[in-house]
């Protein structure tokens, strides 16, 4: 979606173009042979549609089981959708291969059913250019990353460590979109979260229901419906996060990301030289 993330989906960064060749495998066999590989070990991450591990499920129904879990981000249950007024974008792009996903992962022990991070809970994780500023500064990024709602339009970052540059550029868009569509000067951290929860399930508290897609609806289809009382009389098949401390969420993406930048691109240190200490690039 260019209006939300850019033509390249990544904002106003530009990213140099890759010299990698493209892999001849689908994704679709990607997830078969990974997690065949490695049975009971891979944390599987779905950031977007769930098209391609519907298709996966499809060629290999085992794989929900073969799975050490699954993370998604997805859907909205006692929240406003983002591309109609009941339903999240990522579902809504394909809601039957959602339905297909989730109804796969039922009679599965709750530790293993899948983490799901709805906008219900992806909306409070909100990143200001504070955050920005903090993560430049572990990086040992110059100058300091500065980032106001009054910038003209499509200012780029002048950081000296590429990936702040990078990581700038693109939440700077998301900012932009936020304010203009009356949110304020914020961005949500919607698939990071989601990432994070992958990394370390407990920064979530969450509650067990089971879920299911419409899929007829003149005006629901593509809503995610949570059943919370067990009406249907089905076993629940999904982890629902529900709560979270954005500031703690912050806080590991601040450092890790930062620490990553750090190594990977440190900052000029100072040589003793001849007439005293000088800056060295």
């Amino acid at each position: 979606t260019e209006d939300t993330h850019g033509p390249q989906g990544i904002g106003y960064a530009e990213l140099p173009v890759s010299t990698r060749p493209l892999s001849d495998r689908d994704a679709t066999t990607m997830w078969i042979e990974l997690v065949r590989s490695r049975p009971g070990e891979i944390t599987g991450l779905v950031t977007g549609p769930l098209t391609n591990l519907a298709l996966a499920i499809r060629r290999d129904p085992e794989l929900p089981r073969l799975l050490k879990r699954l993370v998604l981000m997805g859907g909205a249950f006692q929240h406003q959708g983002n591309t109609t007024p009941t339903s999240e974008w990522n579902i809504a792009v394909d809601p039957e291969a959602a339905a297909e996903v989730f109804a796969a992962f039922s009679g599965l022990p709750p530790e293993r059913h899948p983490i799901v991070c709805a906008l219900d809970i992806t909306e409070t994780v909100e990143m200001t250019p504070e955050h920005i500023r903090r993560l430049a500064e572990r990086a040992g990024s110059i100058p300091a990353e500065s980032i106001s709602s009054s910038d003209a339009p499509g200012v780029r970052s002048t950081a000296s460590n590429p990936i702040v540059r990078h990581f700038s550029d693109a939440v700077r868009f998301y900012l932009e979109f936020h304010r203009d569509h009356d949110q304020g000067f914020l961005a949500h951290m919607h698939d990071p979260f989601a990432a994070a929860l992958a990394l370390d399930a407990d920064i979530a508290t969450y509650r067990h229901a089971t879920v299911d897609v419409e899929l007829v609806g003149t005006l629901t289809r593509g809503t995610t419906v949570a059943d919370w009382r067990g009406m249907w009389g089905r076993e629940p098949n999904a982890a629902i996060a529900t709560r979270t401390d954005p500031e703690a969420f912050f806080d590991r993406l601040i450092e890790r990301v930062g620490e990553l930048a750090a190594r990977l691109y440190p900052a000029p240190g100072p040589k003793e030289g001849a007439s005293g200490i000088e800056r060295v690039e």
